[in-house]
């Protein structure tokens, strides 16, 4: 079932934020946010550990993600990277994620991300 699915997001400003959330509940999913830049994680940010998908916001094809993030993330099978810039201007991403999803991206399609991963974890 969809609606047993966690959620975090991680390093969203205010108005993304609201809006992922937005989705988020309409699914009926449940969300943990971490505000903060992924250059200043720590361990005790544990609701990361205990979500089925992970919502990774970046900036910029430049942006830093600190070396705990990473190695927490590169173990994890349901990474969702979005940004402002479309997949193909990160040469160099440091994981392979689940999905990425370019901003602004309507309820529809975080909706088949939703799905696509609902019925991964059902197989």
């Amino acid at each position: 079932m969809i609606h047993s699915i966690n959620c975090s997001l991680i390093n969203y400003d205010e108005s993304s934020q609201a809006l992922l959330q937005q989705y988020i509940r309409r699914a009926g999913c449940r969300e943990f946010s971490w505000p903060a830049s992924p250059m200043k994680y720590t361990d005790e940010n544990s609701p990361l550990l205990h979500s089925d998908l992970i919502f990774l916001h970046l900036t910029s094809p430049e942006e830093v993600v600190q070396t705990e993030l990473v190695s927490l993330l590169r173990q994890h099978s349901g990474v969702v990277i979005t940004s402002p810039f479309p997949r193909h201007q990160f040469l160099d991403l440091f994981i392979q994620p689940f999905a990425f999803l370019a901003e602004p991206f309507s309820f529809a399609q975080f909706n088949k991300c939703l799905t696509a991963y609902y019925q991964l974890i059902q197989q």
